[in-house]
């Protein structure tokens, strides 16, 4: 995830620029919380081993990885864009089970549970269609005044000039290694200890909507 800013001629445009993640980390949704604009980067060639089509949730045995499988393998250098979804299996009822599996008796669960549902029964051809959905909805339940554009913003080109920020904690083999991490009691916590920077579920499921604004301000 870069944080840009962009200068068009004598103007600062301040954007963050980035790409869709699976319902993206705790460290990554507070990032945005504070952008006034953001840009979902779907040019860039699909990467393995990043959070485009990976999330981490909590369970009783500890963290556990789920991955969006996609047609023609991870190694695909395909644009986000042109990437699809494989339904060869039910990996979208996989993906509720689990998490409804784990955060049945969260505090707040059953608040987010319908619309869950109809976000994994969406059947999205494309990527970028679900991880999109995705995103609209944790806007919604945060109440996040930032703005969401799919498309490429006009003047930026080749020519503008960009200073980037890189973030270091944007990979599942890292996230857990933030430095200081948002803290928060979680439903498993008694056995397995604190897992930081879980996916902005396990924030909801624990803290509600309010909370979790509150918190991902500080």
């Amino acid at each position: 995830m870069t944080l840009e800013k962009i200068y068009l001629h004598k103007f600062l445009l301040i954007m963050l620029i980035t790409v869709l993640p699976y319902f993206g980390t705790i460290d990554f949704v507070k990032s945005i919380t504070n952008q006034n604009d953001i840009y979902f980067d779907n040019e860039q060639s699909f990467t393995k081993m990043s959070f485009k089509n990976r999330m981490v949730i909590a369970t009783a045995q500890g963290a556990l990885h789920l991955t969006i499988p996609i047609i023609g393998g991870r190694d695909q250098k395909l644009p986000l864009k042109e990437v699809k979804i494989a339904y060869n299996s039910p990996w979208h009822h996989q993906h509720y089970k689990a998490i409804t599996s784990s955060y049945q008796r969260a505090p707040y669960f059953e608040y987010y549970q319908e619309d869950l549902k109809l976000i994994y029964n969406s059947n999205h051809v494309f990527l970028v269609d679900f991880l999109l959905e995705a995103q609209y909805w944790i806007k919604k339940q945060l109440k996040g005044n930032w703005s969401i554009s799919a498309t490429k913003p006009n003047g930026i080109t080749e020519d503008v000039k960009v200073i980037t920020r890189n973030y270091s904690f944007s990979l599942p083999k890292n996230y857990h290694q933030l430095p200081n991490p948002i803290v928060y009691s979680q439903v498993f916590e008694d056995r397995v200890g604190f897992l930081p920077n879980l996916s902005i579920l396990d924030l909801l499921f624990n803290c509600g909507g309010k909370q979790a604004k509150h918190l991902l301000s500080l």
